[in-house]
């Protein structure tokens, strides 16, 4: 079983800096339902770096267990992209 962070480096740099860590946080604003516009955005992340052998899947048990594993995740996506910035600032 990997660990939250490694499943977060499966993430690019440029998609975890463009939108997981924005002023708009789309972690937090997201809802596990199929309207919601920053879940759909989650939902496709997951489903093209984390999991993109699964079909995409927009039942309401799935879209919790993704939000749920991207709120467990946050701590070491932002951890990654404070790392990034620090190597790019070199």
């Amino acid at each position: 079983m990997s660990s939250i962070k490694e499943i977060a480096k499966k993430i690019p740099n440029n998609v975890r800096s463009q939108i997981l860590i924005t002023e708009e946080d789309i972690i937090h604003k997201a809802i596990p339902v199929n309207g919601n516009k920053e879940m759909q955005i989650l939902n496709k992340i997951w489903h093209e770096f984390i999991e993109p052998n699964k079909e995409l899947t927009n039942c309401p048990v799935c879209l919790n267990n993704i939000l749920t594993s991207f709120k467990q995740m946050k701590e070491s996506l932002i951890e990654l992209e404070l790392e990034y910035q620090k190597l790019n600032a070199l």
